[in-house]
């Protein structure tokens, strides 16, 4: 029960779990760390007792600034290898596609292929592969393109280091120059149970992008809500090193977990204050479901490559939607005050439904969550007098919460940052909204 807010809470913090795991309680990974590390980005690497002084290698660099390129779960994989799973770049890969490739081989059948898209901006990166039955780890290889420059595609232009630890292996590549650009080719026996992978791009000047909703009181600042369905909402992308993208060739799509489907492509617009960000406005359809997407980008690069990447967080739609409309005293707590916060919660399900309303904050101020104003558009609203409600499919109840300062003196911090975190619960849903509030030793405004 805990697993959604601890990803929540990676997600606000724009951080990846990542969980190395050893078989003396149980012999395979618990589902809830599987899908903790998936959603975050992070993976799960299962050791046995053998090999764990072999570890050290394989996870050597995991944690560096990195930025999701490619990657994919075999149809046979489940959530019990964990890893940084769906980074699906390659997003025109339809469910057929990758069947059919399941099927082709390097050697008459023995191996099945996959073909990793490697562009001008990606002098390093970084293949982290899980597959089982272990003792197969040694058949998996990794090729440079067959038809890539013969200057730039040489063994002396690239250091690959390849390290192993059990079910997982892990390659990286450094080009020594510039990288050698085209499809490289991984490769693995097809008799395995269980195979994923994941290609991370490493170093400074490495083409990454953020994605991340917004909503009306927080402007183009990060928002950490879960998209509703149905609903005009806004998506911001941030580009590094944007300047080495060709303009107008940014493609934005919304894919599935596993990248077989894409739901939706999208132009984005530049956002007037920055050269590098981009907003996209979309309405998620309803047929989408409540299963999570990723945000992929696509693009040409000046150099005359096509690249790809996609966020390492996964998105969850909900048919409710849960919103800050209002922060009072500018997002601020001063000494002996209150700061109140208005948030709007809709059915936009075609059911009734039941929600419960809890707030809490990191400092553990004095929390207060009001009795809801039920809204209709075509009725007069009132206040319900009661934590849980019944609202009704197409209502909205609209929420006042107050943080109350402390009055004893200095125990508000300068500059300190409190999160509020206010939490929606139905029976098929949980909503989580963040708000920051900084303290701040005097009142700056009458």
């Amino acid at each position: 029960r805990l697993a959604p807010n601890i990803i929540r809470s990676f997600q606000f913090c724009k951080a990846s779990a990542f969980f190395i795991l050893f078989d003396s309680c149980q012999t395979n990974i618990d589902p809830s760390y599987a899908q903790i590390a998936q959603r975050t980005g992070g993976f799960c690497l299962l050791v046995r007792e053998r090999t764990v002084y072999n570890i050290t290698d394989t996870v050597n660099g995991a944690f560096d600034s990195s930025n999701l390129v490619d990657g994919e779960d075999s149809e046979e994989s489940s959530a019990l290898v964990g890893q940084g799973y769906g980074p699906y770049v390659s997003a025109s890969l339809g469910y057929e596609r990758r069947r059919n490739r399941a099927k082709r081989s390097l050697n008459a059948e023995q191996s099945v292929v996959k073909k990793i898209l490697i562009d001008e901006l990606i002098s390093s990166f970084k293949v982290s592969i899980f597959i089982d039955p272990p003792y197969l780890v040694s058949e998996v290889k990794l090729f440079k393109p067959v038809n890539g420059d013969r200057n730039l595609c040489t063994d002396s232009n690239h250091n690959i280091v390849r390290s192993v630890a059990d079910n997982g292996l892990m390659f990286n590549v450094e080009a020594k120059t510039c990288p050698c650009v085209g499809n490289w080719t991984l490769t693995y026996p097809s008799e395995a149970t269980h195979f994923s992978y994941s290609v991370t791009s490493v170093g400074s000047y490495s083409l990454s992008f953020d994605a991340y909703f917004v909503d009306e009181a927080s402007g183009t600042q990060i928002s950490n809500y879960a998209p509703c369905l149905g609903v005009e909402e806004y998506l911001i992308i941030k580009l590094n090193q944007g300047y080495q993208i060709v303009p107008g060739t940014l493609l934005v799509k919304i894919v599935s977990v596993i990248g077989n489907i894409v739901h939706m492509i999208l132009q984005p617009r530049t956002v007037f204050e920055s050269t590098n960000a981009y907003k996209v406005r979309l309405q998620l359809p309803d047929s989408m479901g409540s299963g999570g997407f990723r945000v992929a980008l696509e693009g040409d690069v000046i150099y005359g490559s096509h690249f790809k990447r996609i966020s390492s967080n996964v998105f969850k739609p909900t048919s409710s939607c849960f919103r800050i409309s209002r922060v009072r005293n500018y997002h601020a707590l001063f000494p002996r005050m209150k700061t109140a916060i208005t948030f709007d919660l809709s059915n936009n399900g075609p059911a009734d439904d039941v929600y419960t309303v809890i707030c809490s904050n990191s400092e553990n101020y004095e929390i207060e969550v009001a009795d809801p104003r039920i809204n209709h558009r075509s009725k007069n609203s009132r206040v319900k007098r009661s934590n849980p409600i019944l609202l009704p499919a197409g209502f909205t109840a609209q929420y006042h919460v107050t943080v109350y300062a402390p009055n004893a003196p200095n125990v508000l911090k300068h500059g300190r940052t409190v999160i509020v975190t206010c939490t929606a619960s139905s029976h098929s849903e949980e909503i989580i909204e963040f708000v920051r509030l900084t303290e701040m030793s005097e009142r700056f405004y009458n």
